[in-house]
């Protein structure tokens, strides 16, 4: 059994070949469940994996699934961050009382989901007996209402009936951390908003405060995480190019969908989330086990780094 045999020497970046996302995922995240599984630990692991949109973190995510069940007899939950977005009407309410929030106007950031929920499930799921205590993940289908989306019923949700070896939680903004002043918050958006005026010259100070306090609601999550899974890209506007192929695929496979001035404005939303936020993934991976892969412009794996405590 190979267990933890990393040196010291071996954490260090690597230039890839032939390696994959998965492959290298694998390689960095197998020996933990075996030692895991061997010392007969009742606790679950949580894998938080982060990647930006289009990245394909989630069919990664997926893969690291199928691939660990091929190698190791164990029990995998996999559930991402949009399962857990407010209800329709919820969402609804959220619109209503920021109308002038263009950032919170439809799911997807930080602030549009029931962060609550979400640590209810990773707590019944790491605490509590499934022998007799059945868990239930919440389903979202974003076909809801038009592509609005919203929560399915109770009776349609998935469910957990036995104890859990390994939680895969997948999420874009996974291992975002909130800006901790005011000052500091303001001057980083102003120098944002100078470089992209177009886009973002309606988006006011009070709307990115709203989105930073938001955020922090979320790093409890971050902090019941025993690894972290992270898919960087050296250029975030990446995002860009990637959604727009998504697009097309979809308009080639059902015959509509977005223009690319759409899609654009779409991924316009998104985008002070980045900036803001995701040069300062090093503070959630220098407090955890960690797996750092970036990937080029083609997500082609490219280099791949270990940050181990």
């Amino acid at each position: 059994m190979s267990f933890l045999n990393i040196s010291l020497a071996s954490i260090k970046t690597k230039e890839m070949s032939n390696s994959s996302v998965v492959d290298e995922a694998i390689r960095f995240l197998a020996p933990f469940l075996e030692k895991k599984l061997y010392c007969q630990e009742k606790k679950p692991l949580v894998i938080g994996i982060e990647g930006p949109q289009g990245s394909g973190k989630t069919t990664a995510a997926t893969n690291i699934r199928v691939k660990l069940l091929e190698k190791i007899n164990c029990n995998i939950v996999q559930f991402s961050m949009d399962d857990f977005y407010l209800t329709f009407e919820q969402q609804l309410n959220l619109n209503r009382e920021n109308q002038d929030n263009k950032l919170l106007q439809g799911r997807g950031l930080p602030g549009t989901h029931d962060v609550e929920l979400l640590m209810k499930i990773f707590k019944d799921l790491i605490d509590i007996d499934h022998d007799k205590s059945p868990v239930k993940i919440p389903v979202y289908d974003k076909s809801l209402h038009n592509g609005k989306g919203d929560r399915l019923p109770l009776e349609k949700w998935n469910v957990v009936e036995k104890r859990v070896d390994l939680i895969i939680f997948e999420g874009w903004f996974n291992g975002y951390t909130s800006i901790n002043t005011e000052e500091t918050l303001i001057r980083k958006w102003n120098s944002i908003k100078a470089t992209h005026p177009r886009k973002f010259g309606d988006v006011e100070d009070r709307h990115i405060q709203k989105i930073n306090c938001d955020l922090r609601r979320y790093e409890q999550i971050w902090g019941l995480f025993d690894l972290f899974v992270c898919i960087k890209t050296e250029n975030i506007n990446n995002v860009y190019r990637w959604r727009l192929q998504q697009e097309h695929a979809l308009i080639k496979k059902k015959g509509s969908g977005m223009t690319d001035m759409e899609v654009e404005t779409f991924v316009d939303r998104y985008m002070p989330v980045y900036y803001l936020y995701y040069d300062g993934l090093g503070k959630t991976e220098e407090k955890i086990n960690s797996l750092e892969l970036d990937i080029d412009e083609f997500r082609n794996l490219v280099n791949s780094n270990y940050i181990m405590q």
